[in-house]
C-alpha cells in the first residue's frame, strides 16, 4: 500500500510543493495510523512553505499540516484493535498533509457515528483555538461585547460561534461582501469601528486595527498574522506587530494585549487541549456548533489550496487525500 504526502522541499512560492509517494508507515508502540480523509490548510502552512512563518519553522524537506480527520486503519502492537475503523480527529501540528499519518493513540479524539468526517476537520485548529481564546485567555463573560476581526475566516467564524454560545454580544469586522457570513452567526456587522465599546477583541489577522475599540480594562487577543500573507516582508511586519502588541500592554488604562500560540499550548498542556477537543466533538455531534462550508482541494492541488488561502479568507480550506 502506498502513501502520498505534500512536501515542502525548499522555501518558496506555492509551486515548490510536490507530492511524494512511498510505503505506508507502520504504527509503532503506543501509536495508531490514520487514513486521512481531510486535512486543514492554514495560513501558518502558507507562511511555513514560504519560509516566512513568525515562529519556529522546520527545515525542508517537511510535510506541513496542523490538523486531520480520518479513519484509523492500523494500530501498534500494544494498542487495542477496537480503534480500527474508528473515525477520529487530531491536532498534529505538522505532517497532516498526507494520506496516512501515525500518531500516539492518546492524541486522537473519536468521532460519534454519523459525524461528517471532513466537517469535523475544522475542530482541531479553528475551534480549538477559538475555545482557548474565549474561555482560557480572554475569559469572556455572558453579556460582554466582543469584537472579532477577520470574522469570515476559519478562526473568525469559530470565534463568532464559540463566543456567541458563551453568551457574548458578538460583532464581526469584515468587508461588505461578507456581511451575510457575519450576521449568519447572530453577530452584528461592522467594516470599521472607532468607538471604545468592547470588552474583548480577537484578532486572527494580526493587524491590531481595532485596538482602540476596547473599553478601559478590555482584552485584545491576537492569534495569527493572516494580514501579512501578501506582505513583501512578512516576518519583519509580524515582528513589528508583536512589538506594537507589547506596547499596548503598557497602557495605564487597564487594557491588555496578548499573543496566543496554539502550538505552544499543545506542547505545554496537551491533556487539557485533548479534553477540550473531546468536548467540541460532542458539541458538533449534538448540533451545537455551526462550522461554515469548507473549500476542498485534492491533495495533488495543494499549491492551488495555498494560493486560495492567500487570496481568500473565508471558512476552512481542506485537502482531501
Amino acid at each position: 500500500m502506498t502513501w502520498r504526502s505534500v512536501v515542502v522541499p525548499r522555501f518558496g512560492a506555492p509551486d515548490v510543493l510536490r507530492v511524494d509517494v512511498g510505503e505506508v508507515p507502520r504504527p509503532g508502540p503506543g501509536e495508531l495510523r490514520v487514513r486521512v480523509l481531510a486535512a486543514g490548510v492554514a495560513p501558518a502552512d502558507v507562511q511555513m512553505r514560504a519560509g516566512q512563518y513568525p515562529g519556529r519553522i522546520p527545515p525542508p524537506p517537511f510535510v506541513p499540516g496542523w490538523d486531520v480527520a480520518g479513519i484509523v486503519d492500523a494500530v501498534g502492537p500494544d494498542v487495542s484493535g477496537q480503534w480500527t475503523g474508528q473515525a477520529v480527529v487530531a491536532l498534529v501540528l505538522r505532517g497532516g498533509h498526507t494520506s496516512h499519518v501515525c500518531m500516539p493513540s492518546g492524541s486522537v479524539v473519536p468521532l460519534p457515528e454519523g459525524t461528517d468526517v471532513p466537517t469535523a476537520a475544522c475542530l482541531p485548529l479553528n475551534y480549538l483555538t477559538a475555545h482557548e481564546l474565549v474561555h482560557q485567555v480572554a475569559r469572556v463573560r455572558r453579556g460582554e461585547r466582543v469584537l472579532v476581526d477577520g470574522a469570515p475566516g476559519g478562526v473568525g467564524t469559530a470565534l463568532l460561534d464559540v463566543a456567541g454560545r458563551a453568551g457574548a454580544r458578538t460583532v464581526g469586522a469584515a468587508s461588505g461582501d461578507d456581511r451575510a457570513i457575519v450576521t449568519g452567526y447572530g453577530a452584528d456587522f461592522v467594516d470599521r469601528t472607532d468607538v471604545a465599546a468592547f470588552d474583548a477583541g480577537f484578532d486572527p489577522v494580526g493587524a491590531g486595527r481595532h485596538a482602540a475599540a476596547l473599553r478601559k480594562g478590555g482584552r485584545l487577543v491576537t492569534c495569527g498574522f493572516l494580514g501579512v500573507l501578501r506582505d513583501p516582508h512578512p516576518r519583519r511586519s509580524a515582528a513589528r506587530q508583536l512589538a506594537q502588541l507589547r506596547l499596548r500592554s503598557l497602557r495605564p488604562d487597564g487594557r491588555r494585549a496578548v499573543f496566543y500560540r496554539l502550538g505552544v499550548a499543545a506542547r505545554c498542556d496537551p491533556a487539557r487541549l485533548h479534553r477540550t477537543l473531546t468536548t467540541l466533538v460532542a458539541d458538533l455531534a449534538a448540533g451545537q456548533l455551526r462550522p461554515p462550508p469548507s473549500v476542498r482541494f485534492p491533495l495533488d492541488e495543494a499549491a492551488e489550496a495555498h494560493r486560495h488561502v492567500t487570496s481568500r479568507t473565508r471558512g476552512k480550506v481542506l485537502l482531501l487525500p
